[in-house]
């Protein structure tokens, strides 16, 4: 039996694919890479956005949560912040307006998913509980409706207990997404 010959540099080649073919499979399988996100609510950064009349608008991400003073300055803005002292929550919008005042709301609840950071179940829109997993616009509305006719809700369970579509596995599927933060009252607007 005659076996092929291989030069030194076809050799090489042979030997370098198989390498590059063991490292794709070792990545595909997670043994030597492991790519994780962390868990809603346990990003170590804490995230604004800023909008309106700011030299460079968007997102923006600080070791902690940051002043206004902070994102005023970092976006941009003219002048000085209204309230430079006043601390701003991670997963906070704020809309710098013309006059140079602010509003204070919460980003959508696509980008705070898109950044790893919950949704409050008492403060969402329609729009933002869409962007939990497997929660589409009929769900949505279910629980907007049973929100407002109870008011806000006391825990993440009560989803299962009184909203009509929820069973445990998709409760246990949404709740890292979830919070219910300590006010339940709607966004600040400051002028």
């Amino acid at each position: 039996m005659n076996l092929p010959y291989f030069s030194r540099s076809q050799l090489g080649v042979i030997l370098l694919l198989g390498a590059a073919l063991l490292l794709l499979y070792a990545w595909q399988a997670h043994l030597l890479f492991s790519l994780s996100l962390p868990q809603p609510g346990v990003m170590p950064l804490a995230f604004v956005e800023v909008t309106g009349k700011v030299a460079h608008p968007g997102v923006y991400s600080f070791s902690k949560p940051p002043t206004l003073g902070q994102v005023w300055h970092q976006a941009g803005g003219a002048g000085t912040a209204p309230e430079p002292d006043k601390t701003i929550a991670g997963g906070s919008r704020v809309e710098v307006t013309p006059e140079g005042g602010y509003l204070l709301t919460s980003m959508s609840g696509p980008q705070l998913i898109t950044l790893g950071l919950p949704i409050d179940l008492n403060r969402a829109s329609a729009a933002d509980l869409e962007a939990l997993p497997g929660v589409g616009p009929a769900l949505a509305k279910r629980i907007i409706d049973y929100r407002e006719a109870h008011g806000p809700f006391k825990n993440i369970e009560e989803l299962q207990e009184k909203v009509l579509g929820f069973g445990p596995k998709k409760l246990e599927k949404i709740r890292p997404y979830l919070i219910i933060s300590e006010g339940h009252g709607t966004a600040d607007g400051h002028r």
